[in-house]
């Protein structure tokens, strides 16, 4: 029986594979959102007359 020669590969391709991994963020659109839940929240507490809220408006 002959040998299977291997099978060749394109290297460019296989490069792009090779930087997918990474440490797990958040997305733009998340950090986005949850900085506007956070500003409304604020708001809300400011609006209610929450002395706390003041300082972390300064």
């Amino acid at each position: 029986m002959a040998k299977k020669q291997p099978r060749k590969r394109n290297p460019v391709a296989h490069h792009l594979f090779i930087n997918r991994g990474g440490v797990h963020e958040k997305s733009q659109s998340a950090k986005r959102q949850e900085d506007k839940r956070q500003l409304r929240k604020l708001v809300s507490k400011v609006s209610a007359g929450d002395p706390g809220a003041d300082a972390l408006a300064a």
